[in-house]
Parts: C-alpha cells; structure tokens; sequence
C-alpha cells in the first residue's frame, strides 16, 4: 500500500461533499453586527439562565434569538423556519 505522501499514488480517495439545505445560513453583508432579538416568552417565563439557552438564527429578522434546544418559532416575528 502506498503512503499518503507517496507521489505514485495517483487514485483520487476523496468523495463528493454533500451540503445540506441551510446548514450554515451566511448573513447578508460583511462587517456588519449581528442583531440579538431577545428571548423567547418561554425561557422569559421559566427564568432560564442564559447558560441553558440556545442561539437560534431568524432568516426573516437578520437576527439571533434565544431560548431552549426544541423552540423553533422566532420570538419577533413568528418565523419557524429558520
């Protein structure tokens, strides 16, 4: 078997890279700050630390949004869909 660095090895071992749909969202523009939108009504209500929060990201505010694992819903505008 030939080692890695060995120049004879012409076999190209590498696969494809498959992406999925929005599995990194970019934002729009450079340099620019990224909104905070707050916390959801339910991590507001349970009083949850900000050490058990989950950034979540709002395609429709521009924004990150705050609260548990499982929200999905955008505490702004109602976005459930990232």
């Amino acid at each position: 078997m030939a080692a890695p660095d060995d120049p004879d090895d012409t076999e190209d071992n590498s696969a494809p890279i498959i992406r999925f749909p929005q599995s990194r969202v970019r934002v729009p523009g450079s340099g620019e700050p990224v909104k905070e939108l707050g916390t959801s009504p339910l991590a507001a209500q349970l009083g949850a630390p900000v050490e058990q929060t989950t950034g979540h990201w709002c395609s429709r505010c521009q924004g990150i949004w705050y609260g548990y694992l499982l929200e999905v819903t955008c505490p702004v505008c109602g976005n459930r869909h990232g």
